[in-house]
């Protein structure tokens, strides 16, 4: 019997020290948590711009294909899913709009093109950020909702690891989750709910960055998972980040914002490297969401995390359509009467311009050029015009 009880009480004791494993203490003392207000600050791109020549978009775990973008904050975004060299679908938005060529059966293929939108986003991914949300996901930050919104809640959680906050506006909750990593807190995930009565409804995505890394001064994931849900199951989207230049040519216009023909050129756009890497195709062309059922040794995602561990390295548009007016030519100045008396006008003359000198009207700026690296050409493809509306 004593032996027995014996056997127990280690068995207890590993079970213990194996539980307490997973708790990490808070990287401050009790009650010195950082502020909401700067964790939000790190929710932003942490870089202007960003070229991923080559990347593997793995959907649902079963749909493989090769990604490669650009991206420059704040909403510039063009980035193509292919297989073996065939385009299954390219993806451009910025300021004043996207482009979207889409050659898979989810929906009619074609050209489409339109206002930014979410939905747009969400032919390429399978989730549903708006415009300027992607930008910041794909440069190292996430999307947050938009201000004004009041923090629910805030906190260490010890068995993953990392610091949580929890906002909502009107419309939505979102719980944000920052890593102390290398000094500093960094973004590494994050879910949206609907708001309802208050509480959170329904899901509508997850997001996690996975394993941090220093690329040239910059922390960025090296794989990122997405994820929303489906009709029967999530829509999942991995993407393993494998070339990246995080000083890219293409943002090395000069001049003003947006580009313009001098200093402008494309010379660092799309490289042609002898084509991109073959995983072996896509095994379910019929959209982001997979009939099949997981391979063997994987579960069922469930819109969760990719694990409860610490981050690695531990140790934040409208489209402008409006016009211009000119600036009305001043009256013509009141004559004075030559009759006896001082007459008293209803109102004081206008000013008179100089002879010779007509008075300057103001100039509109200029409208931004959208550079040629963002915008997208309906080449080969009918065009069917815009997909969200």
């Amino acid at each position: 019997m004593l032996r027995t009880h014996t056997r127990w009480a280690l068995l207890l004791g590993v079970l213990a020290l194996a539980g307490c494993r997973h708790r990490i203490p808070a990287p401050y003392a009790r009650g010195q948590g950082p502020a909401s207000d700067e964790l939000l600050q790190r929710t932003g791109a942490q870089l202007a711009a960003l070229q991923v020549s080559k990347a593997k978009v793995i959907a649902n775990r079963t749909l493989r294909g090769n990604l490669a973008f650009i991206a420059e904050a704040p909403t510039r975004f063009r980035g193509t899913v292919e297989i073996a060299g065939n385009e299954l679908v390219t993806l451009a938005f910025h300021e004043e709009g996207y482009a979207l060529r889409y050659k898979m059966d989810a929906f009619p293929p074609g050209f489409y093109s339109g206002p930014p939108s979410a939905c747009a986003v969400e032919a390429l991914l399978g989730v549903s950020f708006d415009t300027e949300g992607l930008v910041d996901l794909v440069l190292g930050g996430a999307p947050v909702i938009e201000a004004p919104h009041e923090v629910l809640d805030q906190g260490w959680e010890r068995r993953g690891g990392y610091e949580r906050l929890t906002i909502a506006n009107d419309r939505f909750v979102q719980e944000l989750r920052f890593g102390w990593v290398a000094g500093q807190w960094r973004v590494v995930g994050g879910q949206l709910w609907e708001r309802s009565g208050g509480e959170r409804g329904r899901r509508l995505w997850t997001m996690e960055h996975i394993e941090l890394v220093d690329e040239g001064g910059v922390y960025l994931p090296t794989k990122t998972k997405v994820s929303a849900p489906g009709k029967r199951r999530d829509q999942t989207v991995v993407i393993h980040y494998k070339e990246r230049d995080t000083d890219p040519a293409f943002a090395k216009r000069g001049g003003d914002e947006g580009g313009g023909d001098e200093g402008g050129g494309d010379d660092g756009g799309w490289e042609d490297d002898g084509g991109w890497e073959d995983d072996g195709g896509w095994e379910d062309d019929g959209g982001w969401e997979g009939d099949g059922e997981p391979p063997d040794g994987e579960a069922a995602d469930d819109g969760g995390w990719e694990d409860g561990s610490a981050p690695d390295g531990a140790k934040e548009p409208a489209e402008d359509d409006g016009g211009w007016e000119d600036g009305a030519e001043p009256d013509e100045a009141s004559e004075p009467d030559d009759g006896e008396g001082e007459t008293t006008p209803d109102r004081a003359p206008d000013p008179v311009s100089p002879k010779g000198h007509p008075p300057a009207k103001p100039k509109a700026p200029p409208s931004p050029t959208i550079p040629p690296e963002f915008v997208l050409e309906p080449t080969g493809l009918t065009i069917r015009g815009d997909l969200c509306r």
